[in-house]
Protein backbone atom coordinates (compact mmCIF):
# COMPACT_ATOMS: atom_id res chain seq x y z
CA UNK A 1 0.00 0.00 0.00
CA UNK A 2 1.25 3.49 -0.77
CA UNK A 3 1.78 6.15 1.86
CA UNK A 4 -1.73 7.48 1.25
CA UNK A 5 -3.29 4.02 1.56
CA UNK A 6 -3.97 3.50 -2.14
CA UNK A 7 -2.89 0.46 -4.12
CA UNK A 8 -1.91 0.31 -7.79
CA UNK A 9 -3.72 -2.62 -9.43
CA UNK A 10 -2.30 -4.24 -12.55
CA UNK A 11 -5.01 -6.39 -14.15
CA UNK A 12 -4.14 -8.83 -16.93
CA UNK A 13 -6.85 -10.69 -18.86
CA UNK A 14 -5.92 -13.66 -21.05
CA UNK A 15 -7.80 -15.54 -23.72
CA UNK A 16 -6.00 -18.65 -24.92
CA UNK A 17 -5.80 -20.19 -28.36
CA UNK A 18 -8.21 -23.05 -29.02
CA UNK A 19 -5.21 -25.40 -29.14
CA UNK A 20 -4.09 -24.57 -25.60
CA UNK A 21 -4.59 -27.54 -23.29
CA UNK A 22 -5.68 -27.55 -19.67
CA UNK A 23 -2.25 -28.67 -18.54
CA UNK A 24 -0.63 -25.83 -20.48
CA UNK A 25 -2.98 -23.34 -18.81
CA UNK A 26 -2.12 -24.85 -15.42
CA UNK A 27 1.58 -24.30 -16.16
CA UNK A 28 0.89 -20.71 -17.27
CA UNK A 29 -0.99 -19.98 -14.03
CA UNK A 30 1.82 -21.59 -12.02
CA UNK A 31 4.52 -19.53 -13.74
CA UNK A 32 2.55 -16.29 -13.54
CA UNK A 33 1.92 -16.89 -9.83
CA UNK A 34 5.63 -17.54 -9.28
CA UNK A 35 6.44 -13.98 -10.39
CA UNK A 36 5.26 -12.78 -6.98
CA UNK A 37 8.12 -14.69 -5.38
CA UNK A 38 10.79 -13.69 -7.88
CA UNK A 39 9.91 -9.99 -8.30
CA UNK A 40 10.14 -8.14 -4.99
CA UNK A 41 7.98 -5.19 -6.06
CA UNK A 42 4.83 -7.34 -6.35
CA UNK A 43 2.82 -6.82 -3.16
CA UNK A 44 -0.04 -9.20 -3.95
CA UNK A 45 -1.18 -11.60 -6.65
CA UNK A 46 -4.60 -13.11 -7.35
CA UNK A 47 -6.08 -14.94 -10.27
CA UNK A 48 -9.36 -16.50 -11.28
CA UNK A 49 -11.60 -17.61 -14.11
CA UNK A 50 -14.00 -15.24 -15.83
CA UNK A 51 -17.44 -16.11 -14.47
CA UNK A 52 -19.41 -13.11 -15.73
CA UNK A 53 -22.91 -14.04 -16.95
CA UNK A 54 -23.00 -10.97 -19.23
CA UNK A 55 -21.04 -12.62 -22.06
CA UNK A 56 -19.40 -9.29 -22.92
CA UNK A 57 -15.89 -10.72 -23.21
CA UNK A 58 -16.10 -14.44 -24.06
CA UNK A 59 -12.57 -14.52 -25.48
CA UNK A 60 -11.05 -13.51 -22.10
CA UNK A 61 -11.13 -16.49 -19.75
CA UNK A 62 -8.48 -15.83 -17.07
CA UNK A 63 -7.91 -12.76 -14.90
CA UNK A 64 -4.69 -12.03 -13.04
CA UNK A 65 -4.38 -9.11 -10.63
CA UNK A 66 -1.15 -7.82 -9.15
CA UNK A 67 -0.75 -5.01 -6.61
CA UNK A 68 2.05 -2.45 -6.34
CA UNK A 69 2.75 0.42 -3.94
CA UNK A 70 3.85 2.87 -6.66
CA UNK A 71 4.09 3.51 -10.37
CA UNK A 72 7.84 3.01 -10.06
CA UNK A 73 7.35 -0.45 -8.52
CA UNK A 74 5.00 -1.44 -11.35
CA UNK A 75 7.40 -0.04 -13.94
CA UNK A 76 10.28 -2.02 -12.40
CA UNK A 77 8.13 -5.18 -12.58
CA UNK A 78 7.40 -4.60 -16.27
CA UNK A 79 11.11 -4.62 -17.17
CA UNK A 80 12.19 -7.22 -14.61
CA UNK A 81 13.90 -10.11 -16.45
CA UNK A 82 11.56 -12.67 -14.84
CA UNK A 83 8.47 -10.81 -16.10
CA UNK A 84 9.96 -10.23 -19.55
CA UNK A 85 10.85 -13.94 -19.83
CA UNK A 86 7.33 -14.95 -18.76
CA UNK A 87 5.70 -12.53 -21.22
CA UNK A 88 7.85 -13.85 -24.07
CA UNK A 89 7.19 -17.47 -23.11
CA UNK A 90 3.38 -17.21 -22.64
CA UNK A 91 2.82 -15.61 -26.05
CA UNK A 92 2.68 -19.03 -27.68
CA UNK A 93 -0.66 -19.78 -26.01
CA UNK A 94 -2.29 -16.35 -25.58
CA UNK A 95 -4.58 -15.20 -28.37
CA UNK A 96 -6.17 -12.23 -26.56
CA UNK A 97 -4.70 -10.05 -23.83
CA UNK A 98 -5.97 -6.92 -22.14
CA UNK A 99 -4.07 -5.02 -19.45
CA UNK A 100 -5.58 -2.33 -17.23
CA UNK A 101 -3.72 -0.47 -14.48
CA UNK A 102 -5.54 1.70 -11.97
CA UNK A 103 -5.09 3.25 -8.56
CA UNK A 104 -7.76 1.61 -6.41
CA UNK A 105 -10.05 4.16 -4.83
CA UNK A 106 -12.25 3.39 -1.87
CA UNK A 107 -15.87 2.95 -2.93
CA UNK A 108 -17.91 5.97 -2.01
CA UNK A 109 -21.02 7.73 -3.11
CA UNK A 110 -20.50 11.34 -4.15
CA UNK A 111 -22.97 14.06 -3.25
Amino acid sequence: MSANGRVLRHVVLFGFTSETTGSEIDEIVHRFSALRESVSDVQAFEWGLNSSPEDLNPELTHCFQLAFHSDAARDAYLIDPAHVAFADWVGTWVEHVTVVDFWAEPGRVSD
